[in-house]
């Protein structure tokens, strides 16, 4: 039901892996800063992203069924009815506390799952223009050299947000680093780059 005097809480802490998985997503982050700004309808925050209001719908109603936005106010515009929603709450965090280290290790690798798999989707409605890649390689590294190749590629990525640029196309970088299977040799490699394959 409506209801024009919501007011958000200051902050809501996520602690079901059902909200966590609705909120950890770059889509769904940007519209709920919008919506703890003020109530807005879809059309007015694809307005806003600059995508079409279909490409958001999914996610409207992801957030809504969580509960992370809620409905807060219906307008008869003559040709439709606009809805508009607020978010839940000003601020998010997420709180894992609870879990296993082994839990929140197969969260986080779900949480990048379901972001590829979001992406898979979209990028069949898309041109060639786009640039996109994929790298599968098998390493094997001592405990330590695995903290520094984490922290190398945190670097790098600090880097390029540093020159990020307004006029810039959006990507999105998911990265994934996990125990492998035990291979002999170096291991293989699979690297796909603008419709050139390359295996090693």
């Amino acid at each position: 039901m409506a209801t024009n005097d919501f007011v958000p809480v200051t902050m809501m802490t996520l602690t079901d892996e059902e909200q966590i998985r609705a909120y950890a997503h770059p889509a769904r982050m940007a519209i709920l800063e919008q919506l703890s700004r003020e109530k807005q309808s879809v059309s007015g925050i694809a307005r806003t992203l600059g995508v079409h209001p279909a490409n958001l719908t999914h996610h409207f109603k992801l957030l809504e069924k969580t509960g992370l936005i809620r409905l807060v106010e219906k307008r008869d515009t003559g040709k439709n009815l606009e809805k508009l929603y607020r978010a839940s709450a000003h601020h998010f965090s997420v709180n894992l506390a609870g879990e296993t280290l082994t839990n929140k290790k197969v969260l986080a690798l779900s949480l990048l799952h379901d972001n590829l798999t979001a992406a898979i989707q979209a990028l069949k409605g898309q041109g060639d223009e786009a640039i996109t890649f994929g790298l599968l390689k098998s390493l094997k590294l001592k405990p330590e050299d695995a903290v520094k190749f984490q922290q190398r590629l945190m670097k790098l990525l600090e880097e390029y947000e540093k020159r990020a640029s307004k006029d810039g196309a959006p990507y999105t970088v998911n990265i994934s680093f996990y125990p492998g299977e035990a291979v002999d040799g170096e291991g293989g490699e699979l690297f796909i780059r603008e419709g050139e394959q390359a295996t090693r």
